[in-house]
């Protein structure tokens, strides 16, 4: 049934891959500059540079691109449910960037030394859920923090939609900051900081260890 539901999210952004074929609205952003806004946020988690970075719902690697701009040396791992996101990742793959069709939620123990990362990092991941129920989808992301902090040694980082909002759209994930701060202090970690200090519609949550 998990899996079911996972497909079905996995169906949402192929077939907007093969609507928009690349760039930032084929990964259901709408322009760079505020996917490059919200990238922005995911990595104050930490210094980058010269750290290992695992990417979770990789799409298409432009965090890469991102980090590049940056001038920030990092080894990248990326990995996403898709095949098809995964094969297009090809002209960005050399020995500091690596990318893998796998769920975090089936990772096996053999997995574990590939993909421990000194940072573990998510964009965009959870907001999504297509046709799965807003309780459903959120028994599903606590699972998917909860793996990804098993897979980092200093911390992760990743987005949410805010709960306050004045319009909701049936697709997406809207997330009390409350709801979401219970969860991690009692499951995860109480080492926690919300940014929730830009005009966008989603908030930043880093955890550390």
């Amino acid at each position: 049934m998990r899996e079911k539901k996972i497909n079905s999210i996995k169906d949402y952004y192929e077939k907007t891959l093969l609507k928009y074929k690349d760039g930032p609205k084929a990964v259901n952003w709408k322009n760079k500059k505020s996917q490059y806004l919200r990238f922005e946020k995911i990595c104050e988690i930490g210094n980058l540079n010269n750290k290992k970075i695992l990417d979770v719902g990789c799409g298409l690697g432009h965090l890469v691109s991102y980090l590049d701009h940056k001038k920030k040396k990092v080894d990248y791992i990326g990995i996403d449910v898709s095949k098809e996101m995964i094969s297009k990742t090809y002209k960005l793959k050399n020995d500091k960037r690596k990318f893998y069709c796998k769920d975090i939620l089936k990772i096996k123990k053999s997995d574990i030394k590939l993909l421990k990362a000194d940072y573990v990092v998510n964009c965009g991941l959870f907001t999504v859920k297509n046709n799965i129920s807003s309780k459903e989808w959120w028994v599903i992301i606590q699972k998917i923090i909860k793996k990804m902090f098993i897979l980092s040694k200093i911390g992760i980082s990743f987005n949410l939609m805010k709960f306050n909002v004045d319009y909701k759209d049936r697709h997406l994930h809207y997330q009390s900051i409350d709801k979401l701060i219970v969860f991690l202090e009692k499951n995860v970690s109480k080492k926690i900081v919300i940014k929730n200090d830009n005009n966008l519609w989603e908030y930043t949550c880093l955890v550390y260890k």
